[in-house]
């Protein structure tokens, strides 16, 4: 599962969440959920003291979408000599993320078969999906149908504030 590089120049994204600790693997281009929300500005310096994080959820359903996320998620190999490799513009668990809210993606993290023009929706382990599954919220629209690789553009049209 992977995304292109191919993206909206005018996208906008958000960088005040943290990657929750489980999973602590990611591919790009899936939707995360808030997995947990604090009260006012709620901005720690990391995953401990600030409660704003998301996750790719389990199961489709009624839940808050944030974003797209942009970067891979590796586990932690040693806590004294393991770095992320920002080459590959990886994080780690709890570590702060960048997703995006507005704009369009070119990604392979497809449920279904989507047909241009069709809504997507909110799929199971941060899948776009082509149904609404359990009041599973829209997140936009296909854009084009899957390439021969599996890929397909999606115009993200993310809800900012909870219904």
């Amino acid at each position: 599962m992977a995304m292109k590089g191919d993206r909206d120049y005018n996208e906008t994204t958000d960088i005040s969440f943290f990657w929750a600790a489980t999973p602590t693997t990611a591919a790009p281009g899936g939707l995360a959920v808030a997995s947990g929300v604090g009260s006012g500005i709620a901005m720690g310096t990391n995953s401990t003291d600030d409660p704003n994080t998301v996750t790719y959820a389990t199961a489709a359903g009624a839940l808050h979408v944030i974003g797209v996320l942009i970067q891979s998620v590796a586990p932690e190999m040693s806590t004294t000599r393991d770095f992320p490799n920002l080459e590959k513009n990886e994080i780690r668990p709890g570590d702060k993320c960048t997703l995006i809210t507005d704009g369009f993606v070119v990604t392979d993290m497809i449920s279904g078969t989507p047909t241009a023009g069709g809504i997507a929706y909110l799929g199971a382990s941060g899948l776009f999906a082509t149904s609404s599954a359990g009041g599973a919220p829209s997140v936009g629209r296909f854009e084009s149908t899957e390439d021969a690789n599996g890929f397909c553009k999606v115009r993200l049209s993310i809800p900012s504030k909870l219904a």
